[in-house]
């Protein structure tokens, strides 16, 4: 599962730094990330629901673990205000987590039938 997660995160990072692609690709990154991601996770599930929310879950807490570092290094070395930078982590923590869970649950739907 984890190979699967890093599969995902990958794609979510290429698809934010090419440049005119990013307008798109940071929107639906975690969504496309879920798609393909799952189809390298191992392990199993007997209902590919929660596969698809352990994928989202797992996926989730990395970009917590990465935004929540680049948030404290800005509130270390910024005056900005902590309600500014915590918001925007939790928001797309909840938004990659849920967004890739939806895309590997749509990819183990399509390759069920």
């Amino acid at each position: 599962m984890v190979k699967g997660v890093l599969v995902g995160f990958g794609i979510m990072l290429i698809l934010a730094m090419i440049p005119v692609v990013h307008f798109v690709g940071i929107p639906f990154g975690p969504f496309i990330g879920g798609y393909f991601g799952i189809t390298a996770a191992g392990g199993y599930s007997p209902t590919p629901a929660k596969r698809a929310l352990v994928f989202g879950g797992l996926l989730g807490l990395i970009v917590l673990l990465t935004t929540a570092t680049a948030a404290t290094v800005l509130s270390l070395l910024t005056d900005l205000n902590a309600l500014w930078l915590w918001i925007p982590v939790a928001g797309f923590t909840f938004y990659t987590s849920s967004m890739s869970a939806l895309g590997a649950m749509y990819s183990q739907l399509r390759a069920a039938h």
